[in-house]
Order: C-alpha cells, then structure tokens, then sequence
C-alpha cells in the first residue's frame, strides 16, 4: 500500500474513526496472513493522523487494500463478523453490560460517534418492527457498509444467550447473486442491495431479551465514561456537526431559526454562515437535510398537517411541494410506494 498524504483538514475531522476500530482491521489482516512489512506501512500511516482518530479516506483506503489482498469481495462483511466489543472501545463494553438489547439501542445513538464519526444511527417504529438506519456522512465504499452493518448484528448475537435473526436487511451498496445468498445465509434473513439506504429491520419483541453479561454497576460508571469521552470529542466537531446535532435533538424545527442557532453556539449570524460556507455547507443545507431525515421517518405516523408544523412549515401546502422536491413524488404516494401497509 502506498503512503500518503493523510493530515486531516479541519472540516473533515468529523469524517473520523476510533483508531482501536482501525487497528481491528490490521489484526484481522494479520490472522489471515497478510505479511507483516504490508501491515508495519499501514501502521505508518497513521502516526501522521492527529490524535486518536483516523481519517474516513486511510480506513476507505486500507479496507480495500485488504480486499485486493484476499480477492474477498465481501472483506467488508466477514470482517465485521469478526467483531469483538474491545473493538468499539468503551462503547463495546458499555453495551456489553446492558441489560437488554432495547438499553444497547440507546447506547448505540448517543455514542456511536465514540467509534467512528462517519454516519448517524437512527431508529423507528414500524408496527411491530423496529428499523435501524446508519447514514453516511458521504458516500462511502461497500466494505465501509458491510462492515458497520454485519458487525452490528454479530455483537448482538455475541451477547444473546439464544439465537436472533433480523427480518430484513437493506444495503446501498449492489450485490451480485452469489453474494446476495451469502448474506442472506448468515443474517438469516432476505437481503437487498442498490437500496437507498441502510437499514436492519427486526422484531420488536427483540428489545426485551436479556444481555448474558448485564452488570448495572459497571453499564452505570461506563456510561460516565462514554459521556465524558462524547464531550471531548464533539468540542473538535466541526460547526456543522454541532449544528446537525442540535437540530437533530430539536423537538420542533420550527423554532430553529438560523439566528436562534447561532445564539445557543455563541456566535452571529455572519460567524455561523461563514464557517459552514468554509465546510462547503450552508444553514439551510443542513436544516434541509434534518427535515428529510424525519420526513421519511415520521411519514405515516403522524397527520400530514402536525408533521408540517413540526419540521418548520407554515402550511401543509408548503411542506407537500417540498417533499415532491425531495422524493420526486408526494407524501401520499411515498407511502404507497414504500408502506403500502399503512395505506
């Protein structure tokens, strides 16, 4: 693998991973026999990263590396069945000492980050489903997504005293037939590529199953830990990640006007439109992209009017011609086309 220049800018810092995740990936190279000179050079690369974080373009890099090196076109996805939860740092052992899987879920929201900073996890209800969506920062490489995804349910599983399956999984990334049936195989479940997005759906009678090593005295002190450590790391968050976290716990997008937002942060408006403009964003880019985000999520559950209000629409009438902007058809037939059951 060739060296490179790998300095991270400050807009991209939070397009970022964990550096013991990244190590699990030298490891896993090493037990299959890759020479140690080839790992020793990627190693080198990541003393040039700052602090303990290493860039999403190096962790792109080296996965693909170790794609060409075993000619395994689903590297990503055996990799993450290799997942250990030393592997997620004090996320992993957080989760590791919950109770069930529902209080892991919550674990997994606030503090994915801690692991890598290079998509959000979000979930929903869907009847009696739960559906688990990961969403890239920016478009990212197949291996990227099959290992984020596989290592989700191969961590579950490690901590289930029984057996678990999902009921659907749903990839971005395509997939010929062989590999369709090899994951489908071991999710024990249909599986899609060339789907617009991520997503794991499961029973939610799945929330109450007990965790083999729950210990609440330990999930307790952790979880300071896991709190602690979020804080550190959002203080090197780019403005525009804080702006997308605040708008993200908003109840309400209607009461978050740009002024409103640069006020909580401290900072004017000419401040707050200056620095996204360096990060190649803008305010309304990012509200935008939140009120997409629980368009289709909230789509369904809630009247069409009080969805409006709630993502900042005066008018219902104007909160319908954005969403044809956004899907290309209207509410109602989105739902057609993506919930018929809810028709």
């Amino acid at each position: 693998m060739q060296k490179r220049d790998v300095n991270l800018s400050k807009c991209d810092m939070e397009n970022t991973l964990d550096k013991n995740y990244f190590n699990s990936v030298l490891l896993y190279l090493e037990l299959l026999g890759v020479p140690q000179g080839e790992i020793t050079a990627l190693l080198q690369c990541t003393e040039a990263e700052p602090g303990a974080r290493v860039g999403l373009a190096l962790y792109e890099q080296v996965l693909q590396f170790g794609a060409q090196q075993t000619s395994d076109p689903l590297f990503g996805f055996h990799l993450g069945q290799q997942i250990q939860s030393a592997d997620y740092g004090v996320l992993g052992y957080l989760v590791e000492n919950c109770e069930n899987l529902n209080q892991a879920l919550m674990a997994l929201l606030r503090y994915d980050q801690l692991v890598a900073s290079i998509g959000q996890a979000k979930f929903h209800y869907q009847g009696d489903w739960v559906v688990l969506d990961w969403l890239p920062n920016v478009q990212t490489t197949r291996h990227v997504i099959l290992r984020n995804m596989t290592g989700w349910v191969a961590l579950v599983r490690a901590l289930l005293p029984q057996p678990v399956a999902p009921e659907h999984v749903s990839l971005t990334c395509s997939l010929n037939a062989k590999e369709v049936s090899q994951l489908a195989h071991w999710f024990g479940c249909p599986v899609v590529g060339s789907q617009p997005h991520n997503q794991i759906k499961f029973t939610r009678t799945y929330l109450s199953l007990p965790f083999r090593r729950a210990n609440s005295a330990m999930h307790e002190a952790l979880q300071r830990l896991s709190d602690k450590a979020l804080v550190q790391l959002q203080q090197h968050h780019t403005l525009a990640t804080q702006i997308r976290i605040m708008l993200a716990a908003s109840a309400d997008l209607g009461q978050c006007q740009l002024d409103v937002v640069a006020g909580a942060l401290n900072k004017s408006v000419r401040q707050v439109q200056r620095q996204l403009k360096q990060c190649n964003t803008s305010y309304s880019q990012l509200l935008t992209e939140e009120r997409v985000r629980r368009a289709e999520n909230l789509l369904g559950t809630l009247p069409l009017a009080e969805l409006a209000r709630e993502l900042g629409f005066n008018e219902q009438a104007a909160f319908n011609k954005a969403f044809k902007r956004w899907f290309g058809v209207s509410p109602g037939q989105y739902l057609q086309q993506r919930h018929p059951q809810l028709q």
